[in-house]
């Protein structure tokens, strides 16, 4: 069996597809490296996917790459210039040439290196130092599931929102988790049940935003439920919030959540929606049970 090609064995196919300096779309990627690589043929399929992503989000933290749209990227001057070179390969390491990329791997693995620091003392047992590796892989995971919602269109985030509240045990799965959209409701996207039974409704706003999200907008939420009589919401957002707009939820009657880009992700990852698994590892003991008869 072929070994799966390395994340560096992606990187140099891909920007050859931005050698043209016109802009490229997110799925001409896998196209362009079946028709001219072998890459595909010996990755599955979800690992390509992966690494075509991690490649991407790579590019765009080194500035070879920039994004000029919703999954649509374009080569930068920085990134000619290391075509010009015409290099064999790129690696991690030639990307650290790039102060900005230097620093968001630096940042990557801080905790890493920390949990390395705390077990080389002594100070960390086996399953801390798995669950401290487990939360930084999260956390990266987090920030790219945050860039790709962001890349998306506000009616994929609206879907995201419905398929999200849906795996989170509200509304009703087999009516797939539709949103009653009311358009004419103000600050309102949708309604969706609270349970299965319908005894209550929380309304639902999703605003796919970079700037925070400030108290007269949540105002505007809150004042919209009392045409639906609901005295719960949920507000989302790609971005943040203002500590005035978290401090107005705490002291109004009405049950508003709030949930920033941050927590949105968090939430994706613990529900599933959006993330697959790539790989699974069981952790086991000793049963010494079974060594009583010994």
């Amino acid at each position: 069996m072929n070994e799966a090609p390395k994340l560096q064995d992606y990187m140099l196919p891909v920007l050859k597809l931005f050698a043209d300096g016109g802009e490229h779309i997110y799925k001409e990627i896998p196209a362009y490296l079946e028709a001219r690589y072998e890459l595909l043929e010996t990755d599955k399929p979800n690992r390509a996917r992966v690494m075509i992503n991690n490649t991407i989000g790579y590019f765009v933290k080194a500035l070879i790459l920039d994004k000029t749209g919703p999954q649509r990227f374009k080569i930068t001057d920085r990134g000619l210039v290391l075509l010009q070179k015409k290099p064999e390969s790129i690696t991690v390491q030639d990307l650290r040439q790039f102060e900005e990329f230097d620093a968001f791997i630096q940042s990557r693995y801080k905790k890493a290196e920390k949990v390395d620091s705390d077990k080389a003392a002594g100070s960390i047992v086996p399953e801390d130092a798995i669950e401290s590796a487990y939360q930084v892989h999260k956390d990266n995971l987090a920030d790219e599931l945050l860039e790709k919602v962001k890349q998306g269109t506000w009616k994929f985030f609206e879907m995201l929102v419905k398929d999200l509240l849906v795996a989170m045990g509200y509304g009703d799965p087999y009516d797939e988790g539709h949103l009653t959209q009311k358009p004419a409701d103000g600050g309102i996207d949708g309604i969706i049940q609270e349970d299965k039974l319908g005894l209550d409704i929380i309304c639902i706003q999703a605003k796919k935003w970079e700037n925070p999200v400030g108290r007269p907008e949540i105002q505007k939420f809150t004042g919209s439920l009392e045409s639906k009589h609901a005295k719960k919401g949920v507000f989302i957002t790609t971005s943040n919030f203002t500590s005035e707009a978290q401090e107005y939820v705490q002291g109004i009657e009405k049950k508003i959540v709030l949930i920033d880009g941050k927590r949105l992700s968090e939430l994706m990852i613990d529900y599933d929606v959006g993330v697959g698994t790539l790989k699974t590892y069981k952790l086991k003991q000793v049963d010494n049970d079974y060594f009583l008869i010994a």
